[in-house]
């Protein structure tokens, strides 16, 4: 495959993106058709890397995925929510495979800083062989825990999440200069995920902007509290979640017979698209 073949793929997924009003800023396209995402997943075949899709880059023990080069639709949109500019500090938590770190040190330019860090040694230096490939060996990884941030670069004019959080975390605040802005997937009631910016003001993190997300849980110190899986019926895909500790009010098998009877339609007077459903129907 030569380089006029790779750059109709990368073309192709910038045009989608943009065709779904995701992509946005020059800069973040630029990045996009300048860094190349098969060199960070050189196992993978070209049209599923250049496809708007998730890509597992680890596994758990139990199958789960522990790391991954998220679908690209959604790293648009955060790197849109971080409204980068060229020179400015940025602090990346989640290394995965670094393809992420590339674009942001695409976008600030050697002039700037990227320091990309990630709990897992391995994932680590996968990244930096990958980033030296590429030529963003200038990019600083570091293995630690994210929840922590990272003092020595402190402070940064941006830091951006590629894990779920559902706090955050002091370290992430002080790290973080005035008017900076801090991207990151938010675990909220549920177990729903939303990709919110705040941005610093004075001792405030004030949000700015929000999105649908979906991402791994943040690993070390501050990992999410994860909830009780609890399967309903003999669907392995039909579940509840709860919170540890807490029993469901109503037995797993008096809710399969519920589902399995006729339902019946119960007008409510309000009209939703099913993007609204999809996105912002929460369940107490």
């Amino acid at each position: 495959m030569n380089g006029a073949d790779i750059l109709r793929y990368q073309q192709a997924l910038v045009e989608q993106l943009k065709k779904a009003n995701i992509l946005k800023t020059p800069l973040i396209e630029e990045a996009f058709i300048k860094v190349p995402r098969h060199l960070f997943l050189p196992e993978e075949p070209l049209d599923k890397v250049y496809s708007d899709v998730a890509i597992v880059m680890k596994r758990g023990d139990e199958g789960k995925w522990t790391s991954s080069s998220s679908q690209p639709a959604i790293m648009a949109v955060m790197l849109e929510q971080l409204d980068l500019k060229p020179g400015q500090r940025v602090l990346e938590i989640g290394t995965g495979t670094g393809f992420n770190a590339a674009l942001i040190a695409s976008i600030v330019g050697p002039s700037g800083k990227v320091v990309t860090v990630d709990i897992q040694p391995d994932l680590v230096e996968h990244a930096r062989k990958c980033l030296d490939i590429t030529g963003y060996d200038w990019v600083q990884t570091v293995i630690g825990d994210g929840g922590y941030g990272y003092l020595d670069g402190a402070p940064y004019d941006r830091i951006i999440l590629t894990v779920a959080s559902d706090v955050i975390t002091p370290h992430w605040k002080e790290q973080l200069a005035q008017d900076g802005i801090l991207v990151l997937p938010f675990a909220v009631v549920g177990g729903f995920q939303r990709s919110v910016a705040f941005q610093k003001q004075g001792e405030e993190l004030i949000s700015v902007d929000i999105k649908p997300c979906g991402f791994m849980p943040l690993q070390g110190a501050f990992a999410p509290t994860q909830g009780v899986r609890t399967q309903i019926g003999p669907d392995p895909r039909l579940f509840l979640m709860s919170e540890p500790g807490k029993e469901l009010p109503v037995a797993a098998d008096t809710i399969a017979t519920w589902l399995n009877q006729e339902g019946r339609d119960l007008p409510t007077g309000v009209t939703v698209a099913l993007h609204e459903l999809l996105n912002d129907f929460f369940l107490g």
